[in-house]
């Protein structure tokens, strides 16, 4: 559980806000961060020059030695966050979530940014309370080579591959329902948690908005042939934990053979695509 004591060094000078407890933003931000501080002052700047303000931004630094937490501290109120040792990416947004208290949750990892000033603003009108996730689309990668990446019929693409958590907007309610991340997976908790979400019967809706900008640089998005390895063994253990029954457990052992031999062929005739 998230302490009193850690809620206070949140509001960055050790006090909590004297109206903290009144303030229920429309939006929760969070942001784990491990030794990123340049791709973390990216995203913090993305997140300050949004032209809504009904949001709270949650940073979640796991105790880096790269000068985190002095910038940090020099944020003052802008920003709520801890920085202490953690048990992985799970483990840290865990406890921002946690902390959030915004009516919808969404996490943007260090480096990672919203597309233009007015991003919350678009998809704010789909943050109704009428679904419980709101998915986006968002950019991968940065400059002419930069892909959209799409979320299109969200509940069906979950039953075979992940939907980007960069353009994903989650009711803090499901969390308190169904649970937060789980930290046995390293690379994968996020698919782990929205496929846990889609198999509960929660309601899942798409904004026509590109939200978000991802680098390319993370976890998820090495695309060297062993990391693309990992990940999917990964991915391969969310749909069999999740799996409805023999039937859709016969369609994943006819599909992981043929998705991993197509994912070889395209390792080595477009290695630059690998990622998504």
């Amino acid at each position: 559980m998230v302490t009193d004591s850690r809620i206070a060094r949140a509001t960055g000078n050790g006090k909590p806000a004297a109206d903290e407890s009144a303030q229920v933003p429309l939006v929760s931000i969070v942001t784990a961060s491990f030794n990123a501080l340049t791709g973390l002052r990216r995203t913090v700047e993305s997140v300050a020059a949004q032209s809504m303000r009904d949001f709270e931004h949650i940073v979640v630094d796991g105790g880096s030695a790269d000068g985190t937490r002095d910038y940090l501290e020099s944020m003052g109120r802008s920003v709520r966050w801890i920085s202490e040792p953690d048990n992985g990416i799970a483990d840290a947004l865990n406890k921002g979530i946690e902390m959030a208290r915004g009516s919808y949750v969404i996490v943007l990892q260090a480096d990672d940014e919203f597309l233009n000033r007015d991003s919350l603003n678009e998809v704010a009108p789909s943050l109704d309370g009428k679904s419980d996730i709101v998915a986006c689309d968002i950019l991968f990668g940065e400059g002419p080579g930069a892909r959209r990446l799409h979320s299109s019929f969200p509940a069906l693409r979950l039953t075979f591959k992940a939907i980007y958590h960069q353009g994903v907007f989650t009711s803090r309610a499901l969390f308190t329902r169904i649970g937060g991340f789980d930290p046995s997976f390293r690379i994968a908790m996020d698919y782990e948690f929205l496929l846990r979400a889609s198999r509960s019967g929660c309601r899942i809706s798409k904004c026509d908005v590109v939200l978000s900008r991802m680098a390319d640089g993370g976890i998820s998005s090495r695309s060297d042939w062993q990391s693309l390895l990992r990940r999917f063994s990964e991915e391969r253990r969310v749909q069999l934990a999740h799996c409805p029954g023999p039937a859709m457990r016969a369609v994943y052992a006819m599909y992981w053979p043929a998705y991993l031999a197509y994912r070889r062929i395209r390792s080595v005739s477009s290695p630059s695509r690998l990622a998504s």
